[in-house]
This record gives C-alpha cells, sequence and structure tokens, in this order.
C-alpha cells in the first residue's frame, strides 16, 4: 500500500518543488526590480509610469486577470487613472466619471482595510450597478486594495477575473508592493508639487517671490505687446528698518497690499523692505488710484500698530510702453519711489523725468 502511495507524494512534491521554484525567481525578479524603482520615485516618476509596473507584476502572478486604476476625483467622485477599451464601459454616460458599486464603495471608505477578495460578484447585490459589464467581460471575482497617500488622495486597485483562486501568500506580498509603489509614487508627487509652490513663494510674505513675478510679468508685457495695452509697475519701498523678527509685521503689509490690487494683478517680495507690483491698466491715472489705494490701506487707523510702517511708505510708478523691459521699469519705478519726500506718497517716472501726478506729463 505504501509503495502505491509513494509515487504519488513524489509527484506531488515535485509539483511543490516547481511551484517553489517558480515563485523563488518572481522574487527574485522583484528584488532585483526594487533598486531600480527606488531610483524611478527619487528622480520623480509619475504614478502613470509606475502603474505600467504595477500592470507588469500583476500579468507574472494573475495571467489571466484584467487589472485598472481609480482614482477619487473632486467630491466624492471617482475617475480613470488611464483608459482603455474595457475600463471606458463603466464611465458614466456623458461624464468622465465612475460610479461604484456598494460593496466597493464601502471598501473604499475603509482604509483600514487595505485588500479584499470577493467572490460571485456578478450575482451579488451589493455589485448591481455593475453587473452588466462584468457579465460582458465574464468577470467573476474581484481583489480590491486601498492605496491611501494622506496627502494627494485615493486610489482603487481593482483585480478582475473570472474565477480567481484564493489569493497565495506570494500573491499578497506582490499586490501589497504594488499598492506600496503607487503610494510612494503619489507621495512623490505631491512633494513636488509643494516644493514648486513654496519655490515660486516667499515664506515671509506668501507673496510671489522675485524671480517667479519676472516670469509672470513677461507674460503680461507679452499679452500687452499683442493687445496695445499699458502696464504700470509700482515699486513700494518701506522707510522703516528691518529686523529678522519682522515676518509677521511684512505678512500684515502684504495682505494690506492684496486689499489694494486686483486678484489678477502680480504682487511680489523683492526683500529688503520693497513690495513690487504689476498691473494692467487702460490709462495712466489708474496707476494713481491703486498708489492712493495702497497708501490708504496701509496708513488707516490701527497701523500705528505696525513698526514697518509707522516711518511711512514710498511709492515709485513707471509704465509700459515708455520702458519695454522688466529691468526698465523696475529701475525706473525705484527711481521715482526714492524721490518721494512724503512720509507716505507717490511719484511718478515719466522719459527720465520725475512727477507728482499724470496730469502734469503734457502741461505747456
Amino acid at each position: 500500500m505504501a509503495s502505491d502511495v509513494l509515487p504519488l507524494d513524489i509527484q506531488e512534491l515535485q509539483t511543490r518543488l516547481a511551484q517553489s521554484e517558480k515563485e523563488r525567481e518572481l522574487l527574485k525578479c522583484r528584488d532585483a526590480d526594487t533598486a531600480r524603482r527606488l531610483r524611478s520615485i527619487a528622480e520623480g516618476k509619475s504614478v502613470s509610469f509606475f502603474w505600467d509596473e504595477v500592470l507588469k507584476d500583476c500579468k507574472a502572478i494573475l495571467p489571466d486577470a484584467y487589472v485598472t486604476l481609480l482614482m477619487r476625483a473632486e467630491g466624492q467622485e471617482w475617475a480613470l487613472m488611464r483608459h482603455d477599451d474595457i475600463n471606458t464601459q463603466l464611465l458614466t454616460p456623458n461624464s468622465s466619471a465612475v460610479k461604484l458599486p456598494a460593496s466597493l464603495n464601502t471598501f473604499s471608505q475603509s482604509p483600514s482595510c487595505p485588500i479584499r477578495q470577493e467572490s460571485n460578484i456578478q450575482h451579488a447585490s451589493d455589485w448591481a450597478i455593475w453587473h452588466a459589464f462584468l457579465a460582458a467581460n465574464n468577470f467573476t471575482d474581484a481583489v480590491m486594495l486601498n492605496i491611501n497617500e494622506p496627502h494627494s488622495g485615493a486610489y482603487l486597485m481593482l483585480v478582475l477575473q473570472h474565477e480567481m483562486p484564493p489569493l497565495d501568500d506570494v500573491k499578497h506580498l506582490i499586490l501589497k508592493g504594488s499598492v506600496e509603489l503607487i503610494e510612494a509614487a503619489a507621495l512623490r508627487e505631491h512633494t513636488d508639487q509643494l516644493l514648486l509652490e513654496k519655490g515660486h513663494f516667499d515664506p515671509q510674505t506668501d507673496l510671489l517671490r522675485a524671480f517667479s513675478f519676472k516670469q509672470s510679468f513677461s507674460m503680461v508685457l507679452k499679452d500687452s505687446r499683442r493687445h496695445f495695452m499699458r502696464v504700470a509697475l509700482i515699486s513700494l519701498k518701506l522707510r522703516g528698518t528691518l529686523t529678522s523678527h519682522d515676518d509677521a509685521q511684512l505678512k500684515d503689509i502684504a495682505g494690506k497690499i492684496q486689499t489694494a490690487v486686483r486678484d489678477n494683478d502680480l504682487v511680489a517680495y523683492y526683500g529688503d523692505g520693497e513690495f513690487v507690483m504689476g498691473v494692467c491698466i487702460r490709462n495712466m491715472q489708474d496707476a494713481e488710484v491703486v498708489a492712493s489705494k495702497l497708501i490708504k490701506a496701509i496708513s488707516a487707523p490701527g497701523s500705528e500698530s505696525n513698526r514697518l510702517t509707522k516711518d511711512g511708505i514710498r511709492i515709485g510708478i513707471a509704465y509700459y510702453p515708455e520702458h519695454s523691459s522688466l529691468d526698465d521699469l523696475h529701475r525706473a519705478a525705484e527711481y521715482a519711489a526714492n524721490s518721494v519726500p512724503d512720509v507716505f506718497g507717490y511719484r511718478i517716472e515719466f522719459h527720465g523725468a520725475i512727477y507728482t501726478t499724470s496730469s502734469e506729463f503734457y502741461t505747456f
């Protein structure tokens, strides 16, 4: 009896050994890919780039499965990370949104549950709104994976197949690695975005930095040339002496400046107590209106508590097209600001001369 059983045992052992060898090779390849993927994350590759890596990994462990990735859009809506002939069947008519079945929606709201496998979903009532899609593609089973990156939002990875066997430890490990890869890429994307935004804004005032202002103002000048529009560059200089502890005072001044200009006007902090504004105008007097608003906002009752404005401000105005570059405009506006004799006041540079008001330009 034992001799009859032995060949079967050997055959089973050989099958398990072959499976183990296959799994070992799979894990060996995964480990070899890890260093390359870490470099790719360090280089700032996108979530979309790593999704191709995830699809390759899933193909190795579940060759008959279909895999797709959903990302949370505005509000509670979900959207496809990448479109193909299968997942586009899920789109709501005349919309780019995907409506989740009840089971998947409940799972998406349980970030503490990273993975779940369900069978016979083509008959399950809580998958009802996808029954036609599941039947059309002969999907009966699903593996759902929550991918939660707290800063950049949530993703849902969905693996669909006809009669999928229960996941073993190796498949769990590969899918868990896929989730972690997408999470890491999403975190890197969010960090890059933060660095980009912070790089454009001055931390003391939350206004544009000088180099960001220059980039944006060059577009303003380009549009002004195309549409024959006027632009005023305004330089506002504080008379008070700055110290290393004036962040709150500078932020207070920045807030008051923003109340005096329009939302689409450019405002920057150039450092050393100088604020610079780029303002599109219809006529020259418009810039004087802005200068008067700035003085009113900064010298309003109660502003005495700000040490930096107690000694006053001086404002200089220069115009495009009288000056055709930002450097020339800034030099002219600084010249005008430095010519202000009043505690609170403005002056205008026009063709090399300093004026109190634009009405003086053409007096004979």
